[in-house]
Protein backbone atom coordinates (compact mmCIF):
# COMPACT_ATOMS: atom_id res chain seq x y z
CA UNK A 1 0.00 0.00 0.00
CA UNK A 2 1.30 3.45 -1.20
CA UNK A 3 1.79 5.93 2.25
CA UNK A 4 -0.05 9.13 2.66
CA UNK A 5 3.13 11.26 1.20
CA UNK A 6 2.44 9.30 -2.65
CA UNK A 7 -1.54 9.44 -2.52
CA UNK A 8 -1.69 13.15 -2.23
CA UNK A 9 1.36 13.81 -4.46
CA UNK A 10 -0.53 11.68 -6.71
CA UNK A 11 -3.38 12.86 -6.55
CA UNK A 12 -2.26 16.79 -6.63
CA UNK A 13 0.08 15.83 -9.77
CA UNK A 14 -3.21 14.06 -11.54
CA UNK A 15 -5.09 17.26 -11.19
CA UNK A 16 -2.20 19.93 -12.08
CA UNK A 17 -1.90 17.62 -15.54
CA UNK A 18 -5.14 18.13 -16.21
CA UNK A 19 -5.69 21.55 -16.19
CA UNK A 20 -2.03 21.79 -18.05
CA UNK A 21 -3.31 19.72 -20.66
CA UNK A 22 -6.76 21.36 -21.33
CA UNK A 23 -4.55 24.60 -21.47
CA UNK A 24 -2.19 23.41 -24.14
CA UNK A 25 -5.19 22.15 -26.23
CA UNK A 26 -6.46 25.50 -26.25
CA UNK A 27 -5.77 27.28 -29.38
CA UNK A 28 -3.98 30.64 -28.92
CA UNK A 29 -5.25 32.25 -32.61
CA UNK A 30 -8.71 30.73 -32.23
CA UNK A 31 -9.61 32.61 -29.27
CA UNK A 32 -8.25 36.16 -30.20
CA UNK A 33 -10.51 35.10 -33.59
CA UNK A 34 -13.59 34.67 -31.43
CA UNK A 35 -12.72 38.02 -29.29
CA UNK A 36 -12.34 39.78 -32.89
CA UNK A 37 -15.66 38.43 -34.21
CA UNK A 38 -17.52 39.51 -30.58
CA UNK A 39 -15.91 43.41 -31.08
CA UNK A 40 -17.23 45.42 -28.67
CA UNK A 41 -20.71 43.79 -28.04
CA UNK A 42 -20.43 41.36 -25.25
CA UNK A 43 -17.04 41.29 -22.83
CA UNK A 44 -15.86 44.30 -20.53
CA UNK A 45 -12.31 45.24 -21.73
CA UNK A 46 -10.68 43.32 -18.22
CA UNK A 47 -13.08 40.26 -19.09
CA UNK A 48 -11.71 40.70 -22.93
CA UNK A 49 -7.50 40.93 -21.60
CA UNK A 50 -8.53 37.84 -19.17
CA UNK A 51 -9.78 35.51 -22.04
CA UNK A 52 -6.83 36.86 -24.18
CA UNK A 53 -4.22 36.06 -21.50
CA UNK A 54 -6.50 32.92 -20.08
CA UNK A 55 -4.34 29.97 -21.55
CA UNK A 56 -0.46 31.59 -20.71
CA UNK A 57 -2.04 32.37 -17.26
CA UNK A 58 -3.16 28.47 -16.47
CA UNK A 59 0.08 27.39 -17.99
CA UNK A 60 2.47 29.63 -15.95
CA UNK A 61 0.38 28.41 -12.90
CA UNK A 62 0.81 24.78 -13.90
CA UNK A 63 4.33 25.03 -14.24
CA UNK A 64 4.76 26.80 -11.13
CA UNK A 65 3.04 24.09 -9.08
CA UNK A 66 4.82 21.04 -11.20
CA UNK A 67 7.43 22.80 -9.58
CA UNK A 68 6.31 22.69 -5.71
CA UNK A 69 5.28 18.89 -7.02
CA UNK A 70 9.01 18.28 -7.82
CA UNK A 71 10.16 19.60 -4.07
CA UNK A 72 7.60 18.32 -2.20
CA UNK A 73 7.82 14.21 -3.27
CA UNK A 74 7.67 11.04 -1.72
CA UNK A 75 10.86 9.75 -0.57
CA UNK A 76 12.01 7.46 2.26
CA UNK A 77 12.71 8.83 5.85
CA UNK A 78 15.52 7.66 8.03
CA UNK A 79 13.41 5.38 9.99
CA UNK A 80 12.85 4.10 6.01
CA UNK A 81 9.05 5.19 6.64
CA UNK A 82 7.59 7.31 3.88
CA UNK A 83 7.74 11.15 4.13
CA UNK A 84 7.39 14.01 1.61
CA UNK A 85 11.16 15.16 0.56
CA UNK A 86 10.19 18.65 0.90
CA UNK A 87 9.07 19.15 4.55
CA UNK A 88 10.18 15.88 6.15
CA UNK A 89 6.53 14.85 7.36
CA UNK A 90 4.68 11.92 6.31
CA UNK A 91 1.47 14.51 5.82
CA UNK A 92 2.49 16.95 3.61
CA UNK A 93 0.47 20.39 4.71
CA UNK A 94 1.41 21.89 1.05
CA UNK A 95 0.55 18.73 -1.30
CA UNK A 96 -2.95 18.91 1.06
CA UNK A 97 -3.28 22.24 0.95
CA UNK A 98 -2.77 22.41 -3.26
CA UNK A 99 -5.34 19.48 -2.95
CA UNK A 100 -7.63 21.00 -1.15
CA UNK A 101 -7.47 24.15 -3.67
CA UNK A 102 -8.45 22.32 -6.78
CA UNK A 103 -10.97 19.97 -5.35
CA UNK A 104 -12.92 23.33 -3.95
CA UNK A 105 -12.51 25.02 -7.74
CA UNK A 106 -13.81 21.22 -9.18
CA UNK A 107 -10.50 20.66 -11.06
CA UNK A 108 -10.66 17.17 -11.42
CA UNK A 109 -8.44 14.78 -14.25
CA UNK A 110 -10.28 14.64 -17.47
CA UNK A 111 -10.54 11.45 -19.35
CA UNK A 112 -8.29 10.97 -22.22
CA UNK A 113 -10.42 11.06 -25.55
CA UNK A 114 -9.24 9.20 -28.90
CA UNK A 115 -7.19 12.64 -30.25
CA UNK A 116 -5.86 12.78 -26.88
CA UNK A 117 -4.79 8.96 -26.81
CA UNK A 118 -3.37 9.12 -30.50
CA UNK A 119 -1.50 12.45 -29.71
CA UNK A 120 0.38 10.44 -26.69
CA UNK A 121 0.62 6.92 -28.94
CA UNK A 122 2.24 8.41 -32.07
CA UNK A 123 4.79 10.95 -29.48
CA UNK A 124 5.25 7.38 -27.58
CA UNK A 125 5.84 5.41 -30.86
CA UNK A 126 7.85 7.77 -33.08
CA UNK A 127 9.89 9.48 -29.92
CA UNK A 128 13.46 7.92 -31.80
CA UNK A 129 12.45 10.24 -34.98
CA UNK A 130 11.64 7.32 -36.91
CA UNK A 131 8.27 8.45 -38.13
CA UNK A 132 5.00 5.54 -39.04
CA UNK A 133 1.87 5.83 -38.62
CA UNK A 134 -0.23 4.34 -35.52
CA UNK A 135 -3.65 3.02 -35.09
CA UNK A 136 -5.91 3.36 -32.16
CA UNK A 137 -8.49 1.27 -30.90
CA UNK A 138 -10.90 1.67 -28.35
CA UNK A 139 -12.54 0.29 -25.32
CA UNK A 140 -14.12 0.71 -22.16
CA UNK A 141 -11.07 1.18 -20.04
CA UNK A 142 -8.88 2.90 -22.21
CA UNK A 143 -7.72 2.83 -26.04
CA UNK A 144 -5.05 -0.04 -27.74
CA UNK A 145 -2.70 1.72 -29.78
CA UNK A 146 0.44 0.18 -31.72
CA UNK A 147 2.56 1.26 -34.90
CA UNK A 148 1.07 0.21 -38.37
CA UNK A 149 3.95 -2.43 -39.11
CA UNK A 150 5.66 -3.37 -42.10
CA UNK A 151 6.73 -6.41 -42.84
CA UNK A 152 9.98 -6.13 -40.32
CA UNK A 153 8.24 -4.56 -37.84
CA UNK A 154 8.14 -6.00 -34.81
CA UNK A 155 4.07 -5.07 -33.48
CA UNK A 156 4.38 -3.60 -29.44
CA UNK A 157 0.88 -2.85 -28.20
CA UNK A 158 0.66 -0.11 -25.67
CA UNK A 159 -2.59 1.18 -23.90
CA UNK A 160 -3.42 4.30 -22.72
CA UNK A 161 -5.91 4.68 -19.69
CA UNK A 162 -9.22 6.29 -20.08
CA UNK A 163 -8.93 7.97 -16.52
CA UNK A 164 -5.50 8.62 -15.86
CA UNK A 165 -3.80 8.39 -19.27
CA UNK A 166 -1.15 6.39 -17.92
CA UNK A 167 0.73 4.00 -20.66
CA UNK A 168 1.71 -0.02 -20.59
CA UNK A 169 3.71 -2.02 -23.16
CA UNK A 170 0.53 -5.12 -23.68
CA UNK A 171 1.55 -8.12 -26.01
CA UNK A 172 -0.61 -7.78 -29.21
CA UNK A 173 -3.87 -9.57 -28.66
CA UNK A 174 -7.24 -9.58 -29.52
CA UNK A 175 -8.86 -6.52 -28.58
CA UNK A 176 -11.98 -8.05 -26.45
CA UNK A 177 -8.85 -9.89 -24.69
CA UNK A 178 -6.59 -7.07 -23.97
CA UNK A 179 -9.73 -5.20 -22.66
CA UNK A 180 -10.55 -7.90 -20.27
CA UNK A 181 -6.81 -8.77 -19.16
CA UNK A 182 -6.89 -4.40 -18.67
CA UNK A 183 -9.73 -4.30 -16.72
CA UNK A 184 -8.50 -6.76 -14.07
CA UNK A 185 -4.76 -4.93 -14.28
CA UNK A 186 -6.31 -2.11 -13.61
CA UNK A 187 -8.36 -3.52 -10.36
CA UNK A 188 -4.91 -5.07 -9.13
CA UNK A 189 -2.50 -1.88 -9.34
CA UNK A 190 -6.14 0.14 -7.65
CA UNK A 191 -6.10 -2.56 -5.18
CA UNK A 192 -2.32 -1.65 -4.41
CA UNK A 193 -2.64 2.37 -4.26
Amino acid sequence: MKGQASWAHGQVHQRVHSVMTAAMRADARTIDTALLQLGDGGLDPYSREFVREARRLVLACTAALTCVLSAHRPGAGPGGDEICRGCGTSGCRTLHGVADVLAAYAVRPVTIDRAEAWRRADAWFNRDGDPAPVAIAEFADGFAAWRVPDETAQVIVIVIDRERGTLTLWPPLPLDTLAREYRTYRRADQQTR
